[in-house]
């Protein structure tokens, strides 16, 4: 059985940082840049790796849950990352129906579909606990447990909601690499050395016209029972080029932390870091539905200038409306997930 980490890691606590921020950073791009943004070089850099690496981060702490019955993984989890779904879906039904206006239509759209796709990430961590839980606790095995279920739900339609089919191979990642920690450890310039230049060799053949946005997994089509192989190598590529992304970042992030360990800037990337749920869940209404709403744009050019000044200005106006939630006891609980 897994023992529980009764201390947080503050590297992990500084790369959900630099995961979160690069959160933002696509996102503004994507809001800024109107519909040109698929091929915009931030952004399709930022969309090889960013929510695979915070799906790596879900499957490192992982482990811990094991130790609990499965209705006690469902009722933390379902408080944890389900309650604030609810509430982010309803407040945005309420602010169109009180106003009549949709500054977003893409995302709040008022169906089953639009409810899967409101703060999406937050359901597929959900699932995922439950499919990793229920996948090692019956096959006991992890190697068959993870390649089961990536099959499973690689194949299956059900495997689309809330791209589970496109990050559960992340979240096994991450819960090998706890499990396999020693080992990475020593083993660690080797395997960045690989993972740099595996990502590197990756990378030239990228576009982020290849993202699971513009081409779903639809690996077997169910009408006729064929494997739709131009699909199957972009899931692949796709998968390959995430995990090597992650893991280059992953795998430098304890030595990154050790150069600036000592700033006097770093306990506060580690405070935000520690904040990414908030953030994740504040930012699709201030920075997603906001800014698209307003219809303010810039070409190209102007991203790598605009979208790394708005970002900053959304990840630190997020984190002082986070620090506000958590002070008072339903908004912790209804908004970001914290009894």
């Amino acid at each position: 059985m897994i023992t529980p980490r009764k201390t947080r890691i503050p590297y992990l606590d500084f790369l959900k940082f630099f995961a979160i921020a690069s959160v933002l950073l696509g996102h503004s791009v994507e809001q800024t840049t109107g519909n040109d943004f698929w091929d915009n070089p931030i952004w399709s850099f930022i969309y090889t790796y960013h929510m695979p690496l915070f799906m790596l981060l879900c499957g490192y702490f992982f482990g811990s849950s094991l130790n609990l019955s499965f209705g006690e993984l469902v009722k933390k989890k379902f408080v944890q990352l389900v309650i604030p779904s609810l509430s982010a879906f309803a407040i945005m039904y309420a602010f169109v129906m009180l106003t009549g206006y949709n500054p977003c239509p893409e995302l709040m759209d008022f169906s089953w579909f639009g409810f899967f796709n409101a703060v999406w990430f937050l359901k597929c961590v959900f699932f995922c606990y439950l499919i990793g839980y229920i996948a090692l606790k019956s096959l006991r095995s992890f190697w068959a447990a993870a390649l089961v279920s990536i099959v499973l739900f690689t194949i299956l339609p059900i495997g689309n909601v809330d791209n589970i089919n496109f990050m559960l191979p992340m979240f096994w990642l991450g819960y090998f690499c706890q499990k396999e920690q020693e080992v990475i450890d020593r083993h660690r310039r080797r395997l960045l050395i690989a993972s740099l230049v595996a990502f590197a060799a990756l990378l030239p053949f990228w576009s982020g016209r290849l993202t699971v946005y513009m081409v779903p997994i639809q690996v077997v089509d169910w009408t006729n029972g064929t494997v739709d192989w131009t699909n199957l190598n972009i899931t692949v590529y796709r998968m390959v080029i995430g995990i090597v992304g992650s893991m280059v970042f992953f795998l430098s992030a304890p030595w990154v932390y050790g150069k600036i360990e000592h700033r006097r800037l770093t306990p506060t990337l580690n405070n935000l870091g520690k904040c990414t749920l908030g953030i994740y869940w504040t930012q699709t209404f201030l920075l997603e539905c906001t800014l698209h709403g307003l219809g303010f744009y810039v070409g190209t050019a102007g991203s790598f200038i605009v979208g790394p000044v708005v970002a900053t200005i959304e990840l630190i106006l997020c984190y002082q409306v986070v620090l506000l939630l958590k002070k008072h006891r339903y908004t912790r609980l209804l908004l970001l997930g914290e009894k």
